[in-house]
């Protein structure tokens, strides 16, 4: 072997070292890209507005939501967020006015949204869609409880302040009873990233 030769393969090794160091981490995972994923955790926290059939179940009562997602960025101004998140609505009074019992209804969700940003850098205003999948639980004074499962879809929009801290508003669309189920929610809330 020439010295031509016997310098070629250790320079290509250690040419080379850096991307197959960003092959085997988390982070290398856009490797033809050039850009590497963020991935990022925390918790969400909402207000729940119920509308349509669900509203009149809970005789219009404000409820709330509360989950952990992920974040896992993988452009500048895009990203997937893995979610779960627990709802609870009651309707707060022994009697409804429309003369049937109090109801509870509570669900846990598995969702994943894809957000959009306005601008470069995964900041500011964006908007995004979602599908999630429920596990409904309702709970009637009178006529015991139901559990139903349903798929849902959300749209909304949403402004990340900085690095940790984001407001969204969002329009959540499913069932949450085979009859009379129609779910529609409006939702008010924030996001903290760590």
């Amino acid at each position: 072997m020439n010295a031509k030769g016997i310098f070629t393969i250790p320079l290509l090794a250690w040419a080379m070292a850096p991307l197959r160091a960003q092959m085997v981490t988390p982070r290398g995972l856009d490797v033809l890209s050039g850009t590497s994923p963020q991935i990022e955790m925390g918790i969400q926290g909402f207000l729940v507005f119920p509308q349509g059939d669900l509203r009149s179940t809970v005789n219009g009562k404000t409820g709330f939501q509360v989950g952990a997602h992920g974040s896992l960025g993988m452009a500048e101004s895009s990203e997937w967020r893995p979610r779960i998140d627990y709802t609870r609505l009651d309707s707060g009074s022994s009697t409804l006015s429309s003369g049937s019992s109090a109801t509870t209804i509570q669900a846990v969700s598995l969702g994943l949204d894809y957000l959009a940003y306005l601008g470069t850098s995964r900041r500011g205003l964006y908007g995004f869609a979602g599908a999630n999948l429920a596990w409904w639980y309702g709970q009637d004074r009178d006529s015991g409880t139901t559990r139903e499962t349903y798929p849902g879809l959300r749209v909304g929009a949403g402004n990340r302040f900085g690095q940790a801290f984001s407001l969204e508003a969002n329009l959540d669309l499913s069932r949450f009873r085979p009859s009379a189920g129609t779910e529609s929610r409006l939702t008010l809330g924030a996001f903290y990233k760590f």
